[in-house]
């Protein structure tokens, strides 16, 4: 077997007709679309139909790691999912951390496919070359961690890796995730009502095969070399001592942090939540994914008055302002103990911190009354409201079975569209766009709706000086969803780019595969990943009329702080970005761009 890396093989498992086959995989499709995400959107795209309704037995999850999962490789794991969102209705991607994806590689499998739909409950598991289906019954109906311990117990073995859904999962929350070692995610998009939709509780993972490099020693040296790099890089010394929260300080003060529904931008209540209170506070220990000298996971503990002993790992940045402040919370007891609730149901905290949000706006203007909630004071900072919320969501109970099917529904069920803070049903990330333009525009053109992480630009703009600017913001924005398509391909965490830069890449690959692949082949192939994606979406009916924001960023100015009359000139950013990407005004991609992306 050729020493490069990949396994070379695919593991393909019909939960219809329980059929398991295993595939060849070649390092030249690992050349041709990087990895994890763009081999996920190659599969998609042959196998998907782009109409498919997101909850179908025709529906896939698409599992790929990319060429450096297990290997020395800093933060090499990631792998990515793809899969149709039930929620956006448009094509989808989420990628994990933790150990699940190494896991994968080393039981022998580059990728993994999920079709069809079981009669009853089930659940996957791969010991190396032996994969089974097996029953769900029992483990069926519980939470996160309690699946997990269940799971590990009846195979014996603590060391296994269990990706799993939890309530909300299977009760078809359109924004149910996958969680991997209780709290790493598959986030956004809906892959665990996907999963629940197929009766799939969990894939358990087991392998000890080796991971064989075309240059084990030269990849070795290059490695050592890289340390080094760690320690000195200013970012990554703060992301390991506070976590992603160490982002609250600086977007706090800039005026575009999401408070109360993105109706404020700032808070001096929010203060409480920065990353060195954070850290003096709550957390007790250092969390580190596979292979990753960063260690930017937080364990954090509180003893509440309210809720009693509250341990969890996180709550990380976006979770920590989506449920928190953008729910008016400004107590740590609180945040911690919405943050566990959400994880040990399987909701995404973004969509869901978005939807507990919109309603608690609803009912502080009494669209919403309470006979509607049944029973709860639904005031912003009411964190034990928040908390029975976020439960009727998971089991889609009252007035969370409307918001289980994202904001934009509920929001136009109950009469007030123009209070969602959604692009495509998904909702926003922590970062008002008023504030920091070039967000705006990542949020509309996401081909699954409102992601930040597809081009996460902010840092830029602020670095920069020109975040208020709509001009020049396309340029960023291609640049950074090109670059970042290329990272989650590889599959590496996008947080050690600080210490393993674009040349050390492109030594890595070449150490690990034999194959030398220059920076312009690179990002050749990470485009036509970002044109791939976009045009699913084009052959599913979404064109310009979908890349939208919410009127609140787009007509109504932020009120008070550093963003102050900041409104969000959307037309403008669309028509600049679609020029630049090479596609049309309707945001399609050109048949000559297409031609010469070789597509």
């Amino acid at each position: 077997m050729p020493k490069n890396g990949i396994a070379g093989q695919l593991l393909r498992v019909n939960l219809t007709n329980k059929q398991i086959s295993k595939e060849t995989l070649s390092l030249e499709m690992f050349i041709e679309y990087i990895g994890g995400r763009g081999l996920g959107a190659y599969y998609l795209n042959k196998e998907v139909e782009p109409r498919t309704d997101g909850l179908s037995s025709e529906n896939k999850l698409i599992f790929f790691n990319g060429p450096f999962s297990g290997t020395m490789v800093p933060g090499n794991n990631k792998i990515n999912v793809a899969f149709k969102s039930p929620l956006s209705n448009t094509y989808s991607f989420s990628l994990c951390g933790g150990h699940f994806g190494p896991e994968l590689r080393f039981a022998g499998y580059d990728g993994l496919i999920i079709e069809g739909k079981s009669e009853g409950p089930v659940y996957l598991w791969v010991d190396n070359d032996h994969v089974e289906i097996k029953s769900a019954e029992k483990v069926w109906g519980n939470k996160i961690a309690y699946t997990d311990h269940l799971i590990k117990e009846e195979l014996g073995d603590e060391n296994i890796q269990v990706a799993c859904i939890g309530p909300a999962g299977e009760n078809l929350s359109k924004f149910a995730c996958i969680t991997s070692g209780v709290f790493r995610e598959f986030g956004r998009g809906g892959c665990g009502a996907v999963m629940g939709s197929k009766n799939l509780k969990a894939i358990a993972i087991r392998g000890s095969k080796d991971v064989e490099v075309a240059d084990p020693e030269g990849l070795m040296k290059l490695v050592d070399g890289l340390y080094p790099n760690f320690k000195k890089s200013a970012k990554a010394q703060i992301r390991r001592s506070e976590g992603t929260n160490e982002l609250v300080r600086d977007i706090n003060n800039a005026g575009f942090m999401c408070t109360k529904n993105f109706t404020e931008g700032t808070s001096e209540k929010n203060k409480e939540f920065e990353g060195s209170v954070f850290r003096e506070k709550v957390v007790y220990n250092d969390v580190s994914c596979y292979a990753c000298p960063i260690a930017c996971g937080k364990n954090s503990a509180i003893v509440s008055t309210k809720y009693g002993d509250v341990k969890l790992e996180g709550p990380e940045f976006e979770t920590l302002g989506l449920l928190g402040t953008n729910c008016g919370l400004t107590e740590w007891e609180d945040v911690l103990c919405v943050s566990a609730v959400c994880d040990a149901l399987g909701l995404d905290s973004i969509s869901a911190g978005g939807c507990v949000s919109l309603a608690m706006e609803c009912f502080e203007k009494g669209i919403l009354t309470i006979e509607d909630t049944n029973g709860l004071k639904l005031n912003f900072g009411n964190g034990a409201a928040e908390v029975e919320l976020l439960e009727m969501i998971a089991y889609k109970q009252g007035i969370g079975a409307d918001l289980a099917e994202g904001p934009a529904y509920a929001a136009e069920k109950w009469g007030a569209p123009e209070l969602a803070v959604h692009s495509k049903n998904m909702s926003c990330a922590v970062y008002d766009p008023r504030g920091v333009k070039g967000m705006g525009l990542t949020y509309a053109i996401s081909p699954k709706g409102a992601h930040h992480m597809v081009a996460p630009v902010f840092g830029g703009e602020m670095a920069a000086g020109n975040r208020f600017e709509e001009k020049g913001k396309e340029t960023l924005v291609r640049n950074t969803q090109i670059n970042f398509a290329a990272v989650d391909s590889l599959g590496f965490c996008a947080t050690c780019q600080n210490g393993f830069s674009r040349p050390d890449q492109l030594k890595a690959l070449k150490l690990v595969t034999g194959y030398e692949m220059t920076e312009e082949k690179l990002l050749f192939n990470a485009e036509r990943i970002v044109n791939i994606e976009r045009m699913y979406n084009v052959k599913n009916g979404l064109s310009r009329k979908d890349d939208t924001l919410p009127k609140r960023f787009t007509e109504v100015p932020m009120t008070f702080g550093e963003s102050k009359g900041q409104v969000v000139d959307l037309e403008t950013l669309l028509d600049n970005y679609y020029a630049v990407m090479g596609w049309d005004n309707d945001g399609i991609p050109t048949g000559e761009k297409l031609k010469a992306l070789g597509l």
